[in-house]
C-alpha cells in the first residue's frame, strides 16, 4: 500500500493548530467512523481555516495513518518503558500487560481507532498486527534461547495469543465502571497465572499440589 507522508508543524502556532486537527480526527474517525468523516468535518470540529489541514496532510487517510502510527509508537513506548526493569520473561508479560491496560484505560479511543483500520483498508489492519505479532516474536526467541519458553510451540502463534489477552483483558477492565488499579492488578494477575499454570490441571499447578 502507498505510504501516506504527513508534515509535522514547524512552529508553535502550527503545533496548536496540528493538535486541533488531531484531535478532532481522532474524535470523529472514532464517533462516526473514517467513511463518514469527511474533511470538511474534520475542518469544522477543529476551528482551524480550510487550507490548513492540507499543510499538514494530503487528505484523510494520511491523517487517520498519522493517528495509527502514534497509537502503534506510544503502546510500544509504554510497554518497554515497563518491562525496561524485568529480570525475567514472565515479569516482563506482566508489566507489559498492565501498560497496555493502562494505557487504553486512559485512552479508550484507542480501540475504536485500530480497529477501524479493518474497515478502512484490510491491509492497514493486518500491517498493524502483523507488525507487533514480528516484534513479539523477536523478543521470545530471545526468552526460548534463554530457556524461559518453550522450544516446542510455534512463536507467531503465542504472539497472537498473547496480544489477544491484552486486548480483551484491557476490554474487561474498560467495560467495567469505575475500575481502579487494584482491578487491573487483578486481572493482570489472573492472566499471568494462566500464561505461567495453563488452564487445566496438572501436577505443577499450585491447585494441583495443594490438595495432594
Amino acid at each position: 500500500m502507498e505510504k501516506l507522508d504527513y508534515r509535522l508543524p514547524k512552529t508553535k502556532v502550527g503545533e496548536r493548530s496540528f493538535k486541533k486537527i488531531i484531535r478532532a480526527g481522532k474524535s470523529l474517525f472514532a464517533k462516526d467512523g473514517f467513511q463518514s468523516t469527511s474533511i470538511n468535518d474534520i475542518i469544522a470540529k477543529s476551528k482551524v481555516a480550510a487550507g490548513t489541514f492540507y499543510i499538514y496532510f494530503d487528505n484523510k487517510l494520511a491523517l487517520y495513518m498519522y493517528l495509527l502510527d502514534e497509537y502503534r509508537v506510544n503502546i510500544r513506548k509504554a510497554a518497554a518503558e515497563a518491562i525496561k526493569e524485568c529480570k525475567t520473561r514472565l515479569e516482563a508479560e506482566r508489566a507489559g500487560l498492565k501498560a497496555f491496560i493502562l494505557y487504553v484505560r486512559k485512552d479508550p479511543l484507542a480501540y475504536k481507532i485500530i480497529w477501524e483500520s479493518m474497515f478502512v483498508d484490510q491491509r492497514i489492519f493486518q500491517e498493524y498486527y502483523t507488525s507487533f505479532a514480528a516484534s513479539y516474536v523477536h523478543h521470545l526467541k530471545k526468552s526460548v534461547g534463554n530457556k524461559e519458553v518453550r522450544s516446542d510451540i510455534d512463536l507467531e502463534t503465542v504472539a497472537y495469543i498473547l496480544m489477544g489477552i491484552s486486548n480483551f483483558v484491557g476490554l474487561q477492565i474498560i467495560f467495567k465502571e469505575n475500575s481502579d488499579e487494584v482491578d487491573i492488578d487483578f486481572v493482570v494477575d489472573e492472566s499471568i497465572k494462566l500464561l505461567q499454570y495453563g488452564m487445566f490441571c496438572h501436577p505443577d499447578c499450585p491447585e494441583t499440589i495443594e490438595k495432594k
